[in-house]
């Protein structure tokens, strides 16, 4: 307990004399509240400003669960409460707590892995967890992140991609019951065409010559036409894999273009000025939007690159130090969407193409060119994003 005790007020005293933070006003806050959420349940953990125990205890998470927690805490003034950001479980508390007046804060889990990691015993239950995210509390709000601002637009991107992964796999069940039961098909047509479709979506059509695949010339056709009338007359059950898939296939693009058109609405609606931004597209836009939260959360341009891991790992040594690549440390599916937005961007935003053809010219090539490219499209988005300001050129403006 000594030994927590002081490593946590060594990182509260390092991040103040950093300029990082500072502690809590202790006139401010009288009590500290750490929530661990699981699934079906959560722990609590109640302490006061010496990181002495108050209370603790478990509440199932429903309804009548959160009344109860509601009950426990409505005894104490001046609180603060937090909760480590788990994705999806929290959110139900989170928006419990704030409809009924609190104003919780939400801990970024890298941060709170930290102080989890300052016991003596390295015993791992989500009692001791509640119990450091509490005296974690202490610690400046600049290790807050805030809650999402566009929560239905993340959920959007969450199911989109869930559902992206799925048409690959149906389809390569599909071309592998056709090679089954039509041979040579697959030669012949072009699976990753449009006419792929237009032909699975006709097989019965074409075996009667009731349709002509105009991709096709005549020999092909026939060929076709004789490969799936001989194919319909041996196994059925894979015939109904076929078309079973087909269906399949037909309602996750259904389902994929639904759902993106969900996400242009909601893009559309969101009030921030990466919608202005070239080289930005709606589904790049919704991705970072819905990831990032609130941009203020970044004290600065670096601080916002290290969470998508573009920042640079340094190796030092005496007099020698060296910026070898990138951290990679940060959000992934951020990374990737900077990656692509980067390609588009130097295509279509003046600032990065130009800042690209600048850095060609001084014989910068390869990933470190396009690595360069990306930070600068961060700083762009940080501006803009930071400011809530409409892309600008700075060389067209007055």
């Amino acid at each position: 307990m000594l030994i927590e005790y002081i490593v946590l007020h060594a990182l509260i005293i390092g991040k103040t004399a950093a300029g990082m933070g500072r502690i809590t006003d202790p006139e401010e806050y009288m009590e500290y509240i750490g929530i661990d959420i699981a699934k079906r349940k959560f722990d609590f953990c109640i302490i006061d400003i010496v990181l002495n125990k108050v209370r603790a205890g478990i509440i199932i998470t429903n309804d009548t669960g959160f009344k109860e927690f509601l009950g426990t805490i409505e005894g104490y003034d001046n609180i603060r409460i937090g909760m480590e950001s788990t994705n999806i479980y929290h959110a139900n508390l989170y928006n419990f707590l704030i409809e009924s007046g609190y104003n919780p804060v939400l801990l970024s889990p890298v941060e709170t892995k930290l102080m989890k990691r300052c016991r003596i015993r390295r015993n791992k239950t989500d009692k001791i967890d509640s119990w450091g995210i509490a005296r974690y509390l202490v610690i400046s709000k600049n290790n807050t992140i805030n809650m999402v601002e566009y929560p239905e637009l993340k959920q959007y991107v969450s199911t989109y991609f869930r559902l992206i992964k799925k048409p690959a796999a149906v389809k390569n069940q599909l071309i592998g019951d056709l090679d089954l039961l039509y041979p040579r098909m697959s030669s012949m047509v072009n699976i990753n065409a449009m006419h792929f479709n237009d032909i699975i979506n006709n097989i019965d059509s074409i075996a009667d010559n009731n349709y002509r695949v105009k991709y096709l010339n005549s020999e092909k056709y026939e060929i076709l036409k004789s490969l799936i009338i001989m194919g319909n007359r041996n196994s059925s059950a894979v015939n109904h894999d076929i078309r079973m898939n087909i269906q399949l296939m037909e309602l996750l693009n259904n389902q994929l273009k639904e759902t993106m058109e969900l996400i242009g609405k909601q893009y559309s609606n969101a009030d921030s000025g990466i919608k202005t931004i070239p080289g930005i597209g709606t589904l790049t836009g919704s991705i970072i939007l819905s990831h990032i939260g609130d941009i203020n959360r970044f004290d600065s341009a670096v601080k916002f690159r290290a969470y998508v891991g573009m920042d640079p790992v340094t190796k030092q040594s005496g007099g020698y130090s060296i910026s070898s690549h990138i951290s990679k440390s940060g959000n992934p599916l951020m990374r990737y969407t900077l990656e692509l937005s980067t390609v588009s961007a130097i295509r279509y935003n003046p600032v990065v193409k130009r800042y690209y053809s600048h850095k060609k010219e001084q014989g910068m090539n390869g990933n470190k060119l396009m690595i360069t490219c990306a930070n600068k499209l961060l700083n762009i988005l940080y501006s803009f994003m930071k400011n809530n300001m409409d892309f600008k050129d700075p060389e067209l403006v007055d």
